[in-house]
């Protein structure tokens, strides 16, 4: 069951200063071999607030998802994102209960934003 769910855009300009997020082992944890893959620019961020805790979830322009973390509070998660992505955000906005497909939803927001 799905309490809440807030969208916001990230700019369309991929940041160097920020966060740069990876898949795969650090190369500490790897014999200093570096084998991560970095991952795409998130474009649409995803707070669902859910029994079970709060998510965040990150996605590309074309709706793909790119990574997720798990909050405590909505709150926590709002913090998480300004802190990889500060000034880049577009204003949260509350999903719309109607809306089925919320990243679609996201996505077309971007489309028109572009």
């Amino acid at each position: 069951m799905i309490i809440k769910r807030l969208i916001t855009l990230v700019a369309n300009t991929e940041d160097s200063s920020r966060v740069r997020q990876f898949l795969g082992l650090p190369p500490e944890l790897t014999g200093g071999e570096d084998h991560r893959e970095r991952l795409p620019w998130r474009r649409v961020l995803m707070i669902e607030q859910k029994p079970d805790g709060v998510f965040l979830f990150r996605f590309t322009a074309d709706g793909t998802c790119c990574g997720d973390t798990w909050h405590l509070s909505v709150d926590d998660a709002i913090a998480q994102a300004e802190s990889e992505y500060g000034g880049l955000l577009d204003s949260w906005k509350e999903v719309p209960e109607h809306i089925r497909d919320p990243i679609a939803f996201a996505v077309s927001m971007i489309r028109s934003a572009d």
